[in-house]
């Protein structure tokens, strides 16, 4: 989001304020990255977004983007904006059927569509559950989210240009917890390195609970959370990114990967993987409960020639190309002009 972010302040006639919560934990990211941003306010609890009002009111915001509607704060805001401002809800959560979704389905109509006048989204899957709320397709954005791509680009245009091979390493990004399912991840890499003589190592960044899983098993090199501006370095010495996820509303890291031009192993849960991952072609797709199918995926990329994994890594670059910072700026603004277009 800090890239896409810097890439519309960089359009002409746009000015942003922006309230975001503090780096948790789990994601320590550096508050330092977002320095740049002259108008913003941060919060830890609900007591300090207290001043949000007023800011509001004095910056009054023609374009106000929020992130779901989990936040009291935000969607009391939301009501008070309506009609002053073109309301843009951020979801990223896929329909999966569970209790509490047919629920807000039910009371959609009442409590989520009078916050927001479109909602913008990352992918299909996300909008299957946009329509169950009650959105129509000309309400519904696609394209919400975007790595860095530049950055992440730049790796694979290296590795082209230097006519090197793919790095012959997998590689996880993400949080230590169980949704990401390390548990799963540590049994399949042993079970790979069992099936073969000559294993690739396996790269993990990231922090969380979890950490103990991994760090003292053979082959497996701890990075720790790596901050975003290090994470092509990072992922240009690996050749295959690992994402073996029980729950993943989207996961930006593939996104990440694609773009450096890296082969993906993602579970079906991914929501990324009907955009960025098409088996045989750029990675493949298995089960979350497969874990002695992961590791024979492990197996059958570490197997490939050099030839097959740069088929494999530009076919991943060439996906990456949906998603960019200056096409979620084009897609924000463009929509607001036709917006503002179909009022006039």
């Amino acid at each position: 989001m800090n890239a896409c972010l810097k890439d519309l302040a960089a359009r002409d006639g746009v000015s942003l304020f922006v309230s975001h919560e503090w780096p948790v934990k789990d994601a320590p990211f550096e508050e330092r990255q977002f320095a740049w941003i002259p108008n913003r306010l941060t919060w830890r609890s609900q007591r300090d977004l207290y001043p949000l009002e007023q800011q509001l009111e004095e910056f009054a915001p023609e374009i106000m983007v929020m992130p779901s509607w989990h936040i009291p704060a935000y969607r009391r805001m939301a009501r008070k904006f309506a009609k002053r401002c073109w309301r843009v809800m951020v979801m990223d959560n896929p329909w999966r059927g569970t209790l509490k979704q047919r629920l807000g389905a039910l009371v959609s109509p009442f409590y989520v569509k009078p916050l927001t006048d479109v909602v913008w989204l990352p992918g299909e899957r996300q909008a299957n559950f946009a329509r169950k709320l009650g959105f129509l397709q000309d309400s519904i954005l696609r394209g919400s989210f975007s790595c860095d791509y530049p950055g992440f680009a730049a790796v694979h245009s290296a590795r082209i240009s230097a006519g090197l091979p793919l790095p012959r390493c997998f590689i996880f990004v993400g949080r230590l917890v169980p949704d990401k399912s390390v548990d799963k991840l540590a049994e399949a890499y042993r079970m790979y390195r069992k099936q073969i003589s000559d294993p690739w190592p396996l790269i993990c960044c990231g922090s969380g609970p979890l950490r103990s899983r991994l760090e003292e098993q053979e082959g497996i090199r701890m990075e720790g959370f790596v901050q975003p501006e290090k994470m092509p370095e990072v992922l240009a010495s690996a050749g295959c990114l690992i994402l073996p996820s029980r729950f993943e509303p989207w996961a930006l890291v593939v996104h990440e990967a694609a773009a450096a031009g890296r082969l993906i192993l993602a579970s079906e849960n991914v929501g990324a993987i009907p955009h960025l991952v098409q088996p045989g072609y750029n990675g493949f797709i298995f089960s979350n409960n497969g874990v002695s199918s992961l590791a024979t995926l492990m197996s059958r990329v570490s197997g490939m020639s050099d030839f097959r994994l740069d088929q494999m890594s530009r076919a991943s670059h060439s996906l990456s190309k949906q998603f960019s910072p200056t096409q979620w700026s084009n897609t924000l603004l463009d929509s607001y002009n036709a917006r503002l277009s179909n009022v006039e």
